[in-house]
């Protein structure tokens, strides 16, 4: 099989990034190339750019460049920053990879979704992306890829807090397979009573569903044991349904109704 040659490019400001993508086809912006199976032929870093490397904590959100580094969010500590994001970033490969692979990597990468896919996701994130002449702003439930000739330039991820916060990680503990996928469930309760939920699971493919969620909104806590039950098979019905790909490993969805029953149970 011939081998491809890449062409790598180092972009030094976010103009030196606009230039590449007028000039150069197809070209693909990468972080800290840790996916090596998925760089393109013509490939530009943006790991350089100090802009993109920034982060600033506010009272009620936190912003990240899409080039800092997995191990550089670790080191702000888990106090300044939701749990479930960082417990996310414990479970990724090792300490090595983490200083090289980014934020913007984990969430730009093609194919299966990425570990902090699911946090990013239930913390209902946002993400800001540029061209040369506007900005956007895309929430994460909608993001499916940064747009043509635009740059990922932040992903600012909401940091209130959560009376229940739980991350799981299932599959291979050192890499990304089919068999791989992030659960986050975060709730808070008001008098007794759930007033908000929110629960994913993302790999190969994502779930997400207000149906499910807006069931669970408004319940008495404790929950009873039949209103669990009750909620598995209705999120069974929803996953199947969801996921009706043969391609998705059926051990995911028995792995996400048991990680969901365990996280409702501490409702009870």
């Amino acid at each position: 099989m011939e081998s491809k040659s890449h062409n790598f490019l180092i972009a030094n400001t976010i103009s030196d990034i606009f230039y590449h993508l007028k000039n150069v086809q197809d070209l693909q912006i990468i972080g800290g190339c840790t996916g090596n199976d998925l760089i393109g032929e013509q490939c530009a870093t943006i790991r350089y750019i100090p802009e993109l490397k920034l982060t600033e904590k506010h009272e009620r959100y936190i912003d990240f460049g899409p080039a800092v580094t997995l191990s550089e969010m670790l080191s702000l500590g888990q106090s300044n920053m939701p749990t479930v994001l960082y417990e996310a970033l414990e479970t990724i490969s090792c300490y090595q990879i983490r200083n090289m692979a980014t934020l913007g990597g984990n969430i730009c990468s093609k194919g299966l979704k990425q570990t902090l896919w699911s946090p990013l996701l239930a913390l209902d994130a946002r993400l800001e992306v540029k061209n040369q002449t506007s900005t956007k702003y895309i929430p994460f439930s909608k993001f499916e890829g940064v747009p043509e000739n635009f740059i990922l330039t932040k992903i600012r991820v909401p940091i209130d807090e959560w009376q229940i916060a739980i991350f799981k990680r299932v599959g291979p503990s050192s890499r990304i397979t089919p068999e791989s996928a992030g659960f986050t469930f975060l709730v808070n309760t008001q008098k007794n009573m759930i007033v908000d939920i929110k629960i994913t699971f993302a790999g190969n493919g994502v779930f997400k569903s207000l149906e499910l969620e807006n069931k669970i909104i408004g319940s008495k806590i404790p929950l009873d044991k039949k209103f669990i039950e009750d909620l598995i098979r209705e999120a069974d019905i929803i996953f199947s349904a969801r996921f009706s790909n043969p391609l998705v490993n059926p051990i995911l969805k028995a792995q996400f109704l048991n990680l969901l029953k365990y996280s409702l149970e501490q409702l009870s």
